[in-house]
């Protein structure tokens, strides 16, 4: 029998799965979507048997430089550790590779390891607080509380997460529920094209390892911008983006991108009464959102560590991958029960510390949206940095912040009788009583769509500029836009008359 080596300290009593182990190394050895899987799925001390370790050790050597592998090339890579006779040589190898299952079933192996893993995980860590408990003198008992929870927390932390949802699987499904611009150039864009000149213009693009916060107060359109920014890096930049829905499903995300396609009033969706025309365009948007792409895990009560988990895995899949989009960050925990001793300040805290690492060990942008204070409004104002919700350390760990403000925010009636009117049909007085920002929004509302004009206030850019970019928000669509070139020309007008003026 071969003398392989066995995990330090080791108890036979412990749950384990040989059969699963060695299925699902043998599946990593002979075909290279599965070694992706398993290696972003498990690591190797979720392996119980120390020979397995090592097989899996190999693999994973050979991956990180690039060496395709097989039966063979793991076998020269044990040879070369000096642990190939230490597994059971060859043989052994070749029992691995004839236990592999089949692709669609390999999940199903993985879980199995991950189970027991983390149980031994569990039970260990149970053992060893127990014993501390008898052997160790306990000045303080709510501290050793708090000490064992988090030791329970970190042996389970690596519980077993749900899987993205590709847009080519929910794009069809939300079809189905409904029947029941330009293209930029990347002159100057040294990061990923988010799709809107002006905004690259200010930043250069999102840069990798760069958090980028997006901002505004509820019902402004943060999340309508978030899906805008997905989906044009997505199909312009042609880089697979991540986002992960804390406060809406998936197919309500993708409802939003067909709307904004196919420039097809949300309302309208949502009742499926559509014009013929209108289906000709639904087809043609459902098949260009089906191929964007986009990754959407909706999972319910995501933690914190759940985001940095699934990242992970996502970009040993798709090592492409170019943004991660977070909304948002206020339903975020960090505690697996919700139920944290951290103020929600200290929570805020870890979470956007926690986006800027994985920012820079992914080499890829994080937006995270983010509400703003209610001063705001009360003060009827545009938004500052200090008016950043929860935390000043989202402003510190930050490398962007973009501020949203709407004019036309919380006027959900128009009190004001010159407000009913096209501004054509203002009068010389009646014009002058305006301000440049009400004639702004006055002139937007003439648009189709239910047209709004958005500031976008990049307040923070660590390594570039700061300013305001103007946008057209398409409320029926849930589309942004840069504005067209008649309406910028008519603000320049106004504006010279408004200089004029005084």
């Amino acid at each position: 029998m071969a003398n392989y080596k066995t995990p330090k300290k080791a108890r036979t009593d412990l749950p384990y799965n040989s059969q699963a182990e060695k299925a699902v190394l043998g599946s990593a050895m002979l075909n290279s979507d599965a070694m992706y899987t398993v290696l972003s799925s498990l690591l190797e001390d979720d392996f119980f048997e120390g020979r397995h370790q090592l097989i899996y050790r190999a693999i994973n050597q050979l991956r990180e430089r690039g060496v395709n592998v097989d039966l063979l090339t793991a076998s020269e890579e044990l040879l070369n550790m000096k642990e190939l006779d230490n597994i059971g040589g060859v043989e052994y190898l070749q029992e691995c590779c004839d236990s592999m299952v089949a692709f669609a079933n390999l999940d199903h192996y993985i879980a199995i390891v991950n189970d027991q893993s983390c149980l031994r995980k569990l039970l260990l860590t149970i053992r060893k607080i127990d014993e501390k408990y008898h052997n160790e003198e306990i000045d303080n008992i709510n501290d050793f509380i708090l000490n064992s929870e988090e030791m329970i927390k970190d042996a389970t932390e690596k519980r077993r997460i749900s899987q993205f949802k590709p847009t080519r699987d929910v794009a069809p499904e939300v079809e189905s529920i409904i029947k029941s611009a330009r293209e930029l150039e990347d002159d100057d864009v040294t990061g990923i094209n988010t799709g809107y000149e002006g905004i690259n213009k200010k930043t250069q693009g999102f840069q990798r390892s760069n958090l980028i916060i997006l901002a505004a107060r509820p019902a402004v359109g943060k999340t309508a911008l978030a899906l805008n920014f997905a989906y044009r890096v997505a199909t312009r930049a042609k880089v697979p983006v991540a986002i992960f829905s804390l406060e809406m499903s998936s197919e309500l995300l993708v409802r939003r991108l067909i709307a904004s396609e196919s420039y097809i009033p949300l309302q309208s969706l949502s009742t499926g009464k559509l014009t013929g025309e209108q289906r000709i365009k639904l087809a043609d948007a459902v098949k260009r959102v089906g191929n964007a792409p986009i990754y959407i895990d909706d999972t319910p009560g995501n933690k914190l560590m759940d985001i940095i988990a699934k990242s992970r895995k996502l970009i040993a899949k798709e090592p492409n991958l170019g943004l991660i989009v977070v909304d948002y960050l206020g339903l975020v925990e960090t505690s697996g029960n919700g139920k944290g001793n951290d103020s929600r300040q200290e929570e805020v805290r870890k979470i956007s510390l926690a986006l800027k690492q994985l920012s820079l060990e992914l080499k890829i942008p994080i937006l995270a949206l983010s509400q703003l204070s209610r001063r705001v409004e009360q003060d009827k104002r545009k938004p500052q940095l200090s008016d950043l919700r929860d935390s000043g350390s989202i402003e510190q760990d930050a490398d962007v912040v973009m501020l949203m403000h709407r004019e036309d925010y919380g006027k959900e009636s128009k009190n004001n009788a010159n407000e009913n009117k096209k501004i054509s049909e203002l009068s010389e007085d009646e014009r002058k009583k305006l301000s440049y920002g009400q004639q702004q929004q006055m002139l937007a509302e003439q648009m189709p769509g239910d047209a709004s004009f958005v500031e976008v206030i990049v307040a923070k850019n660590r390594n570039g500029q700061t300013g305001s970019v103007g946008l057209f928000f398409y409320k029926s669509f849930g589309r942004f836009d840069t504005p067209p070139r008649e309406w910028e020309e008519k603000m320049k007008e106004i504006s010279n008359q408004m200089a004029a003026a005084d």
